[in-house]
Order: C-alpha cells, then sequence, then structure tokens
C-alpha cells in the first residue's frame, strides 16, 4: 500500500523499523551521501508518511519530516555483505543497498551499464538500508554501533 505524504502512519503488525547500515572508515561526505540517497529512496518505496506542517515559537513554520526514526549504524565490508545476503532472504524485509558502483556513477544509466557487467562479489556495499517488522530488522542490526 501506498500512503500519500502526510497521511497518517497505518498501524503495522508488527511495527516498522527501519535501519540504516554504512561501511565502516567511509569519509563523512560518502557516508552522508549513502544516508541520503538510501534514505531518500525507501521512503520513496515505502512511501513512508510525513508528519504534519510544524511551527515554532516565533511563528516560522516548517514542512512536516519522515515519522519513522532512522538510526545509522556501522560495520565492515564483509559483515555488511553478510546482512545484506541475511536481509534479502527474509521476504518480509525491504533492503536497498548503495555500491560502490553507483556511488561512482555520474549518471543513473552509467550506473545501470557498470553495474550490469560487475559481478556480486564486485558489487562491493557502501551501505544499505532494511526496513521490515521490527523483531526481525532488530535481529539483525542489534549488534551494530551507532556511526560516530
Amino acid at each position: 500500500m501506498t500512503i500519500a505524504p502526510g497521511d497518517p502512519q497505518p498501524p503495522s503488525d508488527p511495527p516498522l523499523k527501519v535501519v540504516l547500515v554504512v561501511r565502516d572508515g567511509l569519509p563523512t561526505n560518502q557516508a552522508v551521501n549513502a544516508a541520503t540517497v538510501l534514505g531518500a529512496s525507501i521512503g520513496t518505496r515505502l512511501g513512508l508518511p510525513l508528519g504534519p506542517e510544524a511551527v515554532d515559537a516565533t511563528g516560522t513554520r516548517y514542512h512536516g519530516i519522515v515519522t519513522t526514526p532512522v538510526p545509522i549504524l556501522t560495520t565492515d565490508a564483509g559483515e555488511l555483505t553478510r546482512l545484506h545476503r541475511l536481509a534479502g532472504e527474509r521476504e518480509q524485509l525491504t533492503v536497498l543497498c548503495l555500491t560502490e558502483t553507483a556511488r561512482r556513477a555520474r549518471t543513473y544509466e552509467a550506473y545501470l551499464a557498470d553495474l550490469a557487467a560487475t559481478t556480486e562479489s564486485d558489487a562491493d556495499l557502501v551501505g544499505m538500508i532494511v526496513a521490515g517488522p521490527r523483531n526481525q530488522v532488530t535481529k539483525l542490526t542489534k549488534r551494530l554501533p551507532l556511526l560516530a
């Protein structure tokens, strides 16, 4: 089901959890880029709802932001690949990844062409976002530290 921005989030059973995991040691600009691309992608894919417009004490208005928390965790490349494979085996989870192939591409068309020539073992994950039932996402990611 797609939810229009601003619609209240329907109850999920079990509750939805969204977690972003980036590879250890990324330069700040690459970690932020991965988080931005993956966050926007999961929001669009799942139709995550935006909260209502907000107003501060001076009357300044702010557009609503997504109401689903998205912690950013970190792990090494090997664990990131392992998590990707484990998460991909669970039908109830939505998993999106950003690869080095995607990160280096200057256009989406170049990304598609480069990825078509890249084997899975060469994908070299930069980050991934996992969304789904809270208990399943937590089971996969509970040992990972927050990005510092």
